[in-house]
């Protein structure tokens, strides 16, 4: 029998194989995010732990074969326990067996149950252990082979009608996004609340205001990914499923409204809770699991720090933890503005585009409206219903914003582009609302140019970029035909 025969009929490289695996399999699958250092790393970690605990079963069996067995269930149940809690949740819904204290307890006694059956076997494991090795082999080249078209396929294209603009001023553009802030008639409506003051402060540093403007999704990552690639989403289902959300941070990453400002020669800064092509995100994460923890973010680990620890630290009254989580929006949106008030004083012979991505007003609702903080119990979880904390939250962000419009306006050589919006209306209403409500967000820009007549009342976040660009950029794009998603929790 030729060696390599012999090797993957008697041999246990299924217990390599298996992170070899899971690593190389999230890394194509979110080809382009992480970087090939970093997913080493993480599968050297993981390699760490196989080995640790093939030495642990070694110890105990002084057996090659059964200590890999044993060393690969471990690490298959932290690998795929995400998978596993949500096939159980599907199955049976808010019931027993999807619960935390019914799958630990039960997959401890299944790891009691293989120790003492690996124990008691006396037969060779030679066709299992076959089996795995060539299953594992496949499934890796399997994964290498896919990641070719891949990476083709995730290169997009300028949209049609796109041309180059020599003749064109090419100003600064500020992007600037409130996240959830609403639109004044969602404000007048539902929260008794007129925003005109702010609205005519914007109009007195020369902003065109939309008073009907809204957002094609409700959600945050899916609301970005169309305003910056000017184009309607293609989603598998209207659920907010992971396929979709990685969809999304794709096509945020590398969209087509920043392709085109590249070959326009502008200097691109992520001030964003988002990762972009060559620059990621200056944030804590938030709605993107940084770098490698797009692989872990369905493990064993990562699923109880999602969903066990702020419970944790809030029994044994951990305060260090609680407010570093309460807290780390406030943080995140103090060090994005700064990055953005900095980078305004910064002068270039290239021009630059800023996308500044503020956490707020949405939740928590970290101060009133007069800049005082707001006690630390109405920042905790279930508050975010209260809608006179939002509208306190939202007079700040006011005072916030155009302390930043008048800072770039002020620092920039010649008028800039800012552009200075909501990703979608308020969306935690506690009762039945109208779902449009959802939709209805802040929209104002102000252009160098004065030329507002593309910029209608109700313009859908989806054509507001396609707009700058015939307006600003002297393109020519089709508006789409106005549409709205509502995605589900």
């Amino acid at each position: 029998m030729p060696n390599w025969k012999n090797t993957i009929q008697t041999r246990p490289l299924f217990a390599w194989l298996l992170p070899v695996f899971f690593v190389w399999h999230g890394f194509t699958g979110n080809f382009g995010f992480i970087a090939w250092k970093d997913a080493g790393i993480l599968l050297a970690i993981y390699l760490g732990f196989t080995l640790l605990f093939f030495g642990l079963a070694y110890w105990l069996y002084r057996n090659v074969v059964k200590a890999a067995l044993l060393a690969t269930c471990l690490m298959a149940f932290h690998f795929f326990f995400g998978s596993i809690q949500d096939g159980l949740k599907n199955v049976f819904p808010d019931s027993l067996p999807s619960r935390y204290s019914f799958i630990l307890p039960a997959a401890l006694l299944i790891l009691i149950s293989i120790i003492i059956l690996l124990k008691k076997r006396k037969k060779t494991l030679y066709n299992l252990t076959r089996f795995l090795n060539i299953l594992l082999l496949l499934l890796i080249l399997l994964d290498t082979i896919m990641v070719i078209p891949v990476k083709s396929a995730r290169t997009g294209n300028l949209p049609a009608g796109l041309t180059a603009c020599d003749t064109c001023a090419r100003p600064d553009i500020y992007f600037i996004l409130a996240d959830e802030y609403a639109g004044n008639t969602e404000l007048k409506d539902l929260f008794g609340f007129d925003d005109s003051i702010f609205i005519q402060q914007l109009q007195q540093r020369n902003f065109h205001v939309l008073p009907e403007s809204y957002s094609n999704y409700n959600y945050t990552p899916f609301a970005v990914a169309s305003m910056l690639n000017m184009d309607y989403l293609n989603l598998a289902g209207k659920d907010r499923g992971k396929s979709d959300l990685t969809y999304c941070y794709e096509t945020i990453r590398d969209n087509r409204f920043g392709q085109f400002l590249q070959s326009a020669g502008y200097d691109f800064y992520n001030y964003s809770v988002f990762d972009f092509k060559g620059q990621p995100a200056r944030t804590l994460e938030t709605f993107l699991p940084a770098n490698t923890r797009l692989i872990t973010s369905q493990t064993l680990l990562s699923r109880l720090n999602r969903d066990l620890r702020f419970n944790l630290v809030t029994r044994f009254k951990s305060k260090k933890d609680i407010r570093a989580y309460t807290y780390a929006n406030r943080d995140n949106n103090q060090h994005l503005y700064s990055l953005t008030m900095k980078k305004a004083e910064q002068k270039s012979t290239r021009p630059k585009f800023v996308y500044t991505h503020l956490m707020l007003p949405h939740y928590p609702y970290f101060y009133n409206s007069k800049g005082q903080e707001q006690p630390f119990d109405s920042l905790q979880e279930g508050r975010q219903t209260n809608r006179q904390l939002y509208i306190e939250y939202l007079q700040y962000a006011n005072t916030e914003l155009l302390k930043l419009i008048d800072h770039i306006l002020k620092q920039s050589s010649k008028p800039p582009v800012i552009i200075l919006m909501g990703d979608h209306g308020f969306r935690h209403f506690g009762v039945p609302v109208d779902q449009k409500y959802y939709f209805l967000n802040l929209a104002s820009v102000h252009l160098p140019s004065g030329n507002y007549r593309g910029f209608s009342d109700s313009l859908g976040g989806v054509n507001m970029l396609r707009v700058l660009l015939n307006t600003e950029f002297n393109q020519h794009l089709p508006l789409l035909k106005d549409s709205v998603t509502y995605l589900k929790d």
